[in-house]
């Protein structure tokens, strides 16, 4: 859903040939190495330059969102505006065209925790900023104490928490290690497991039933779970790539799925409880 484009505001024809020729001669690019000036010029000579040539008011900042594969700005429009309007108040009286709101700009988004590294800012020729990055997609909720905290497929936490079952994610549920913070790593084995089964899942068209998965708990803490919206539980084990005693390969236990979905029309096969583990597939039936 597109945001309404604000009205821009008419440039002075003056001013932004000004801007131009600032932005075409210092080539200002604020990335992941620091600041870097064509031409050998220092940074000092280009912040006194830079001081005579200002805009009429603090930088407007457009940033380049994420996009799926459709074109599409997943990001929600509430949170769009929250970050906007943080990096927008890291540049109150910034009318220089130097390289410190570039900076300034930068840390602010860095600060969301919705990119990885430090983004990329640059002036354009008519005194706007305009700020590109690595952006963090959402891909599963980690549920502790009754919230959902959204990590991406490195399992960092984004900035958004929901109360349970609001957020519209696949559920990873009983994480062993505490809440890590907004921005951190969820630094666990078993979570990363979880996200690499959604992986798999999705890429072999099983994941449409799938509304979960239990890490276990206690001694049983890494045993696999799958949980469907029918309510039923699929004991897999081990995640992709993770070979535990007397299981069968994530392969041979994907296929097993796939072959039950295409037989009863059910990943679960309309059962309470599947176990694709063994040699066997085991499944405790539902009471009539």
């Amino acid at each position: 859903m597109a945001k309404n484009k604000k009205k821009k505001k008419k440039s002075n024809p003056e001013t932004t040939e000004r801007n131009k020729k600032i932005a075409l001669i210092s080539a200002i690019v604020l990335g992941t190495a620091g600041v870097f000036v064509s031409a050998g010029m220092g940074i000092k000579t280009l912040d006194q330059r830079a001081a005579t040539l200002v805009t009429d008011q603090d930088p407007q900042v457009q940033i380049n969102w994420g996009q799926g594969g459709n074109g599409h700005i997943w990001m929600p429009i509430a949170e769009r505006d929250r970050i906007e309007s943080k990096v927008q108040a890291s540049l109150t009286n910034s009318k220089a065209l130097s390289w410190h709101p570039l900076y300034q700009a930068s840390k602010a988004l860095q600060a969301t925790g919705w990119v990885n590294g430090q983004p990329t800012a640059r002036w354009t020729e008519d005194g706007s900023i305009i700020i590109d990055a690595s952006w963090r997609v959402p891909a599963a909720a980690v549920r502790k104490n009754g919230r959902d905290y959204i990590i991406d497929f490195d399992a960092n936490v984004l900035p958004l928490e929901y109360a349970a079952d609001q957020s519209n994610q696949l559920i990873i549920h009983n994480p062993a290690l505490p809440f890590p913070g907004t921005g951190n790593q969820w630094n666990e084995p078993e979570i990363r497991d979880a996200l690499k089964l959604f992986g798999e899942l999705q890429s072999n068209d099983l994941l449409s039933q799938i509304v979960g998965i239990d890490l276990g708990t206690q001694q049983e803490h890494g045993i696999l779970q799958l949980l469907t919206d029918n309510n039923a539980r699929i004991m897999f084990g081990g995640g992709p790539g993770r070979s535990r005693p007397a299981e069968m390969p994530s392969s041979v236990k994907i296929d097993r799925l796939a072959s039950l979905l295409h037989k009863t029309g059910r990943i679960d096969a309309g059962g309470m409880i599947l176990d694709v583990r063994g040699p066997e597939i085991s499944m405790q039936r539902r009471e009539n």
